[in-house]
């Protein structure tokens, strides 16, 4: 384990400590921390957290292939046609400002209420950091490059391979790796409104009951399987595009 993962690790045991020394019983808004292991502890044996993890789980999955399927429809044609990219560019500019929940009502409206809304509204977030990526990397894939490579003799399946997807797949993964973060944002946000399953609903559900130890259960259980997903994909990225930080590194 790294340095920097040491001292992640040794953050969260502090705010445990803190938590648990200073958070009584009769405290408002924040439950002793033995509450929440006991509750947590009993939605595992249940197998009710299970359940609505796997529901966000799945819908996140969902929205986020959705999302990589169009960013890379659009992204391709936009790196072949300048002008088709300059006017994708203008409505994607005007709609990226916009949070991805001020379209939950709209999604509600147009979905109803279940995984549908959700997957849309998952969809949605993590669509922009992945064009961004993908945007990014074609831009990154210089033309001197690819004369070159033809020069050589490379045919257009080693100037694929060898030149645009090694330009192209550093950007497009880091792009992949923040969408699918906010996906999971979002997702956590779309089934408080409008979901009769996964993490968020259980959220809802049990503040609406004032069930202290078991909302906070589910937002332990939120922020690990998100800390979980950032830190695995990160460390894949790390691992597979070395060679990308490097050159960036020796070229600065």
């Amino acid at each position: 384990m790294t340095r920097e993962r040491l001292l992640n690790v040794l953050g969260v045991v502090v705010l445990v400590v803190i938590w648990d020394a200073f958070v009584g019983a009769g405290h408002v808004a924040l439950p002793p921390l033995s509450l929440v292991a006991h509750d947590l502890v009993a939605l595992l044996r249940s197998g009710d957290l299970l359940v609505d993890g796997l529901a966000s789980l799945e819908r996140v999955g969902a929205g986020v292939a959705i999302a990589a399927l169009v960013a890379l429809m659009l992204a391709i044609p936009a790196a072949l046609w300048p002008t088709f990219s300059y006017l994708l560019g203008g409505v994607i500019e005007l709609m990226r400002p916009v949070p991805p929940l001020a379209w939950v009502p709209i999604a509600i409206l147009a979905f109803g209420i279940g995984n549908k809304p959700a997957i849309a509204i998952v969809a949605l977030g993590a669509f922009f950091p992945m064009w961004l990526g993908l945007h990014q990397g074609f831009a990154e894939v210089r033309t001197q490059h690819l004369l070159a490579a033809k020069s050589f003799g490379a045919d257009a399946r080693v100037r694929l391979f060898d030149v645009i997807l090694p330009s192209v797949l550093p950007y497009a993964f880091h792009g992949f790796r923040l969408g699918v973060g906010l996906g999971w944002f979002c997702v956590v946000a779309a089934e408080l409104m409008g979901a009769n399953s996964g993490l968020g609903y259980g959220v809802q559900l049990n503040s609406l009951n004032l069930s202290l130890g078991k909302t906070y259960s589910y937002v332990v259980a939120i922020a690990v399987l998100g800390a979980v997903m950032n830190f695995g994909l990160q460390s894949i990225e790390g691992r597979v595009f070395r060679w990308h930080r490097l050159a960036i590194a020796g070229d600065e």
